[in-house]
């Protein structure tokens, strides 16, 4: 037996305790594009958990990270080798960016082949992902390697989440094990109360406040929630600049539109408001360089956020750190009765377009989905303007549309559009 075993484990291969753990984090399906290395892990596959092959390890990812997204649950994927890595870091560094929970693995050559450098082996694997993942290991020894997927699990499913890594030696599967404790990690926390009631104070003195809502409320299922602090601030409200998700009706009378990932730009849009509240977002993503006069004009500037780094790389004003579903809560409650304010102006709802020849895309994206069977994925490929394609389609509180995630992988530089509409799910991805 393995040394530090308890007496009474049953042994199992690596193998087999690797695939008890998949179940015990709810995987019922692995994405992925294997090779050679990864043979050992793939014989006598079980039926309870399907394999989803793809010609392509960015593709491989692509689809987990849609799927993570869709389901709120971590993916597995199990890709070939340096090589297979080496293909999918390009969407593996848009999960990272998209915050998708999503568990990654490939092969790597025998323990025994290492020192000599064999052919597709990944000479310091833990290092060959970062720093697009947020943990990587390859297991020192090979009864490790369940427990290292186990952590992996439990990594990817912190906040902030993010995909992580284990390389994998392919001698290894077959080697004797134990399986891990099933452990379980309440990954919700709160804010700190005096900086909320800070902030309630900010908000409730502000003339003319803005809320920049980021793509992490949707991502927590918070739509809802700050929709109800929006309504109670009467605060104009923003999309952040490269949001990969909706995390407000854009219906609402208080939807301000979207802001631009450029400094001169942002300040433009944001000009004459007295105090920005960033949730769920840096502050700011900028794709351009340009001066941005909110940074320097001394606009107070509150942010909310889960992730540490944003906190920490925000250019001014001050940061709550915290998961949305409680800062919001919280905020909600340090809000004192600011009904007297005069909220900021309704935006009307566009008409439909006139009958006209040819049809805007857009508008007969959301025709043609009432024909399509349930369950139907519509992608529109148009270069379309974002707000363009929006106005056409509608939102919550009109038709029975609702707020939906992404129907697949956002791209590193423009964002998805996606909605359900009566079970179908209808996405627009450019």
């Amino acid at each position: 037996m393995p040394g530090n075993q308890p007496m009474n484990s049953k042994v199992l291969t690596v193998r087999e305790a690797t695939l008890g753990v998949l179940r015990s984090f709810g995987v019922d399906r692995v994405f992925g594009n294997p090779g050679s290395t990864e043979l050992a892990f793939l014989g006598d596959w079980p039926d309870d958990i399907d394999y989803v092959l793809g010609l392509q390890e960015g593709c491989v990812v692509g689809m987990a990270d849609g799927y993570a997204q869709a389901t709120g649950r971590p993916a597995f994927v199990n890709l070939h080798s340096a090589a297979g890595l080496g293909h999918a870091l390009g969407n593996l560094f848009t999960a990272f960016r998209n915050k998708t929970p999503m568990v990654v693995t490939a092969g790597q050559q025998a323990r025994s082949l290492l020192r000599m450098r064999p052919y597709l082996f990944a000479e310091d694997a833990e290092q060959f992902p970062r720093p697009y993942v947020k943990w990587s290991s390859e297991p020192a020894r090979a009864e490790d390697v369940p427990a290292a997927i186990a952590q992996a699990f439990l990594t990817a499913m912190q906040h902030p989440r993010g995909p992580t890594f284990v390389s994998v030696p392919s001698d290894d599967w077959a080697r004797a094990a134990v399986a891990p404790p099933v452990r379980h990690i309440a990954t919700e926390f709160a804010p700190d109360p005096a900086a909320i009631v800070r902030l309630g104070a900010a908000i409730a003195a502000a003339s003319k406040p803005a809320f920049v809502v980021g793509p992490e409320i949707d991502r927590n299922g918070c739509v809802d929630a700050m929709v109800a602090v929006a309504e109670q601030a009467r605060a104009a409200v923003w999309a952040s600049p490269m949001s990969s998700r909706s995390s407000f009706p854009e219906l609402h009378p208080q939807f301000a539109g979207f802001l631009p990932a450029a400094p001169g730009g942002l300040a433009r849009a944001l000009r004459g408001v007295d105090l920005i509240v960033v949730v769920g977002a840096p502050v700011f993503t900028f794709h351009v360089e340009g001066q941005c006069e909110l940074l320097d004009d001394g606009t107070p500037v509150w942010q909310i956020t889960d992730d540490p780094a944003e906190a920490a790389a925000a250019a001014v004003g001050d940061t709550i750190i915290s998961t949305l579903p409680k800062a919001l809560v919280a905020l909600r409650s340090a809000l004192p009765d600011i009904a007297k304010r005069e909220g900021p102006a309704a935006r009307t709802r566009p008409a439909a377009p006139a009958a006209q020849n040819p049809i805007p895309p857009a508008y007969a994206l959301s025709r043609l989905s009432a024909l399509m069977p349930r369950d139907a994925i519509v992608v529109e490929e148009a270069p379309s303007h974002r707000p363009a394609i929006q106005q056409f389609l509608p939102r919550p509180g009109a038709d029975s549309f609702s707020p939906w995630q992404a129907a697949g992988s956002a791209t590193a530089c423009r964002p998805p559009l996606a909605w359900r509409w009566r079970g179908r799910a209808v996405a627009s991805s450019h």
